[in-house]
């Protein structure tokens, strides 16, 4: 599957939860960058924004990226959903994977605004 370079416009910031130490070794829980994403963004329409309103989650935003073998070791340690995307001012939490056609090409990620 191809898809044109200039479609994958949109910068969104992956961040995972992480226990850090302050200077007196005090453990604290903080947001990371993990990975920066280069992504079409496109938000639900049809059966799959009904869908997801039954839910609450009609902000969900759909994210097309490239596959990276971090993103696939985030989701093959079930991870992922723990960690969150930060795009246009929002933050959104990922509910939903899909290594499109499995070619490890291009990656579909749903998430939610939180």
């Amino acid at each position: 599957m191809i898809v044109d370079p200039g479609k994958l416009r949109h910068r969104v910031v992956l961040q995972e939860y992480t226990l850090e130490q302050d200077a007196q070794g005090n453990e604290l829980r903080v947001w990371k960058d993990s990975v920066v994403l280069w992504c079409a963004v496109n938000g639900l329409y049809g059966q799959e924004y009904w869908a997801a309103a039954v839910q609450g989650q009609q902000d969900t935003l759909v994210f097309v990226t490239r596959w990276s073998r971090r993103l696939d070791r985030l989701v093959q340690a079930q991870t992922l959903t723990g960690c969150r995307l930060l795009y246009g001012g929002g933050v959104y939490r990922p509910t939903a994977y899909d290594d499109l056609e499995h070619r490890h090409e291009l990656v579909k990620l749903k998430a939610v605004m939180e």
